[in-house]
This record gives structure tokens, C-alpha cells and sequence, in this order.
């Protein structure tokens, strides 16, 4: 037996993540305040410099600027190293507490099961909730094997910087912009409408929930919480982040949608909680109800729009379970037990592809992807395992391919590339940002992250999110508008869809 190590209590464990968090929040603040600050000396020492955007800051030379942009960056580098020791607590706590949930493996994997039919042993895992269901099994779904056990991503973090520095002057470029940051609305709207414009779509949803608490646009938000973007795009670079060979590629649909956001964090960095949460004594717990029917909502918005756009080929992953519930239990502390995690995992499966089977026309072939080569993929990987498994979902499973380690965009290019000359019927869903479609994507952090990480590669993607979003317009100089976002497409020529309750 292999020696055993000390692991450090619950309650300690709690006071380094609330010690991590206080930090955090204090260096965050401290780069907020020190941006300001750079902005105002820039000004200050021209009067006719445009207003602030990233590439100026990026390229200021003037001495009392520089220092205190050295600052920013070292306040930044200190920020990734203490998400990265987020992660690491979490991996910490998880795994003293992960008596109770344990991966279901063999030493005799047999990956030839027939479709539709389950072993002795398959059936066993199923039956118990304490295991984790995995890629050591067929259970009887239809699998890609083509990149399982091979990781994705550019080779090193200097490959991912080159390639997000190569994409924004593309999208400088092809914008006709002088730099990166510069206000799109000084670019020739015929331009933009013809490049941009004749293929974007939204879907703007006024039902009732919609003018819920956080629920409308304006202000922070671009999107409002159930609205729906959707956009003709080209992946230029693959899963290894490697540019793909030959000439121009054919073209597939992505759908920004933004999940619902209870556990980023604590209250500030978790928008949505309160708007889904009820008193209970001196706690506020989490409304399981109506989160579960808002991100149905969420993704029904989605597939009207795959609907509208006769999509054949639909491509998912565990949309909004990642981040945006990862830290769930400092919001309610049920979900500090890993059990009971698993059961929300696997209920918001369940809901997800009861939406897929019951919404999109049963021609459309599903293409799920899902990793398993941490703890939290593979939490995610055994609720949507499970939920295709279940009895409700025997015929729709039937046209749902598992992808192993798939990357979704990689994925979408693939499908698109066998399609016909001027066929454009691949659907690509993605996690988005209400703030800003892409996010940061431009900047340095959020590396793991699939909206930013989408935007750097693809130019295309990040040309439209850089229009939609009107960035370094008057939008950007204060609160938005609540119909900012539907203004800007129709400005673009783009296509307007409207989503109520009489729909």
C-alpha cells in the first residue's frame, strides 16, 4: 500500500479559500484603480488623444505611465497565480472529501459494446449514483474515439499569447482600424453590413422573465439574460492550435448564449444568485426550481434559432457548468458536499436533453463533447452520461455522438468541411459573456475559458463580437442602453428576432 499524506481539515480549508478570496477582491480593486489612474495621466499629457482603449495601453511609452503599467501587470500575474491556487484548494478539498464518489473503472476496458446494449458490469455502475461514469466504457453510446487521451490546446502559453496578438491585428485589419480598441463606428457601415451584418442574427426575448430582476439588458449587460446571438464563423486555427492547411474554409453557425451564473464566486462575481435564491432561517439557499427552468429557457431560446437556421449538425458541451457553479458552495453551503453537486450536475443534464430532444427536429444529429481529464470534466462527463442513458432519452441517444475529448471548435470546422459547396447548416453552442461577447479575449487572462478561447481562433468570430459589441463606441463610455445590443444589429443590417410568450 502506497504511503499515505496528512490532508488539512475542512475548517482550514474554508478559512484559505475565504483568505483567497479577500485578497482577490483587494488586488482586484487595487488594478481597477490603478487602470483609472493610467487613463487619467495619458490624458492629461495629450489633449488630443482618443479616449482610453486596451491598445493604448498597451502601447504607452510616457515614464509616468510605464511604471505604474509595470504595476498592473505584476498585480495581474499575482491574480493568476492565486486562481491557479483556487483550483489547487479545490482539487484539495474535493479529494478529501471524494470518499463518496469514485470513477468506475476496469482493468479489461472493451470498447466494441454493441449500441443500445449494456454489460453486466455497465449496468452495475449505473445503478449505483456513487460512481462516476466514464470513458472506461461504451454503455452502449455511440462514441468517437478519434482524439480521446490526447489533450488540446496550444503547446505553451507563449503559443496561446502569439496566436490571441495575431488575432487582434487580423481583426484591426480586416475592420480597417488604425489600431485595436479604435471605435467601430468610424468604419464604413457599408463594410461592416455586408461583411458582417448579412450574416448575424439575434434573438431578443421579451417573455415575462425576461424584465426579472437581473434578467434585462443595459447598464453591464449587452445581453439580456435569455437573449441569443447568432453568427457565421470559420475556425482558423485547431485544436492544437495550429493553423489549418489549404485555402478558404467553409463556414458554420455559432450561437452565443449566456448561462445562468450562481457559483462563480462570492456574491459580487456570482450576478445571478440572488435573483434565484430564498431565505431559509439566516441562509439564503439556492431556488434548485427556478434555476433548472431558467437555463432551459436559456438553451430553448437556442434552438429556435438552430430551428430558424434549418440546422442539421448540433454541437454541445456542459454548457454553464463549469465556472459559473464551480464555487456554489460558499453561496449555499449544501453544495459544499460533493453528493450533492453530483445531483445538480446531473439534474441540469437531464433538463438540458430533455430541451435537445423535445426541441430540435429529429433530423438534426447531436454531437456532444466531453473531456475527462480532470475532476470536474469528469463530474460534468458522468451527468450527461447518465442523462443519455436514461430511459426518457433511448431514442434520441440513438442520434447523440459522444466525442472524447472533443473540442467543439475543431468539431464545427470538421462537419463543415464535408458539407456541400455553400451549405451552412453546423450549429456550434457557446458559453458567452452578457458584458461583452468574447469577454477579454484580447487580454492575457481567462486562458482556460471557452468563450475567449473561441475568439482567438477564429478572426472572423471576433471581428462580429467586436462589431456587436460596438466597442470603443458611445456604448463603451457609460451604461448601456437596454436596447443596445438589438440597435447595433439592425445599425449592422443584421436579422432581428423576437421571442414572447405568444411566439
Amino acid at each position: 500500500m502506497g504511503k499515505q499524506c496528512s490532508k488539512p481539515s475542512t475548517t482550514d480549508m474554508d478559512m484559505d479559500q475565504k483568505r483567497l478570496e479577500r485578497r482577490r477582491v483587494e488586488l482586484e480593486r487595487d488594478v481597477e484603480q490603478k487602470r483609472a489612474t493610467v487613463e487619467q495621466l495619458r490624458d492629461a499629457e495629450s489633449s488630443d488623444r482618443k479616449p482610453f482603449t486596451l491598445e493604448a495601453w498597451d502601447s504607452a511609452k510616457s515614464k509616468s505611465s510605464d511604471e505604474l503599467y509595470k504595476r498592473i501587470l505584476r498585480l495581474e500575474y499575482v491574480l493568476e497565480e492565486l486562481e491557479d491556487e483556487e483550483r489547487q484548494l479545490d482539487a484539495v478539498r474535493n479529494s478529501n472529501s471524494q470518499q463518496t464518489l469514485r470513477r468506475a473503472t476496469s482493468l479489461a476496458t472493451n470498447r466494441q459494446s454493441v449500441l443500445g446494449t449494456l454489460t453486466e458490469e455497465e449496468e452495475g455502475h449505473i445503478k449505483n449514483p456513487k460512481f462516476l461514469l466514464s470513458d472506461d466504457f461504451c454503455y452502449g453510446l455511440n462514441w468517437d474515439w478519434k482524439w480521446h487521451k490526447r489533450p488540446m490546446g496550444p503547446q505553451d502559453e507563449r503559443h496561446r499569447k502569439n496566436c490571441r496578438e495575431k488575432t487582434r491585428e487580423k481583426v484591426a485589419k480586416e475592420l480597417g482600424l488604425r489600431r485595436f480598441g479604435d471605435d467601430v463606428e468610424r468604419v464604413d457601415p457599408a463594410k461592416l453590413r455586408k461583411e458582417v451584418g448579412q450574416t448575424l442574427h439575434v434573438w431578443i426575448d421579451r417573455t415575462p422573465k425576461s424584465k426579472v430582476g437581473g434578467a434585462p439588458a443595459g447598464d453591464d449587460y449587452l445581453l439580456g439574460r435569455y437573449d441569443v446571438v447568432a453568427a457565421q464563423v470559420v475556425a482558423d486555427l485547431d485544436r492544437f492550435w495550429k493553423f489549418y492547411s489549404g485555402h478558404m474554409r467553409p463556414s458554420f453557425w455559432v450561437a452565443h448564449a449566456a448561462a445562468i451564473n450562481i457559483g462563480e464566486s462570492y456574491s459580487h462575481r456570482s450576478p445571478d444568485f440572488s435573483d434565484f435564491s430564498q431565505a431559509d432561517g439566516n441562509a439564503n439557499r439556492l431556488n434548485e426550481e427556478a434555476y433548472y427552468e431558467a437555463m432551459r429557457h436559456v438553451l430553448e431560446n437556442v434552438t429556435e434559432a438552430a430551428r430558424v437556421l434549418k440546422i442539421k449538425d448540433f454541437i454541445f458541451f456542459p454548457f454553464g457548468m463549469g465556472a459559473f457553479i464551480r464555487h456554489l458552495g460558499l453561496m449555499d453551503t449544501r453544495f459544499q458536499a460533493p453528493e450533492e453537486m453530483q445531483r445538480l450536475r446531473r439534474r441540469l443534464a437531464r433538463e438540458f436533453l430533455q430541451v435537445l430532444s423535445q426541441q430540435l427536429d429529429k433530423s438534426v444529429s447531436m454531437h456532444m463533447c466531453l473531456s475527462f481529464s480532470d475532476d470536474e470534466t469528469l463530474w460534468n462527463a458522468d451527468a450527461f452520461l447518465r442523462a443519455l442513458l436514461d430511459t426518457e432519452m433511448k431514442e434520441f441517444s440513438k442520434r447523440v455522438t459522444v466525442h472524447a475529448e472533443g473540442d467543439c471548435l475543431d468539431l464545427a470546422q470538421t462537419l463543415a468541411d464535408a458539407r456541400a459547396p455553400g451549405a451552412c447548416d453546423v450549429m456550434l453552442v457557446n458559453g458567452a459573456n452578457r458584458c461583452l461577447l468574447g469577454n477579454h479575449w484580447f487580454d492575457g487572462r481567462a486562458k482556460r475559458a471557452i468563450d475567449e478561447n473561441m475568439h482567438r481562433r477564429s478572426w472572423r468570430m471576433a471581428r462580429t463580437s467586436y462589431c456587436v459589441n460596438a466597442y470603443g463606441s458611445r456604448w463603451q463610455q457609460g451604461p448601456r442602453d437596454p436596447n443596445c445590443l438589438e440597435q447595433t444589429v439592425k445599425w449592422l443590417e443584421g436579422q432581428v428576432h423576437v421571442i414572447d410568450s405568444n411566439a
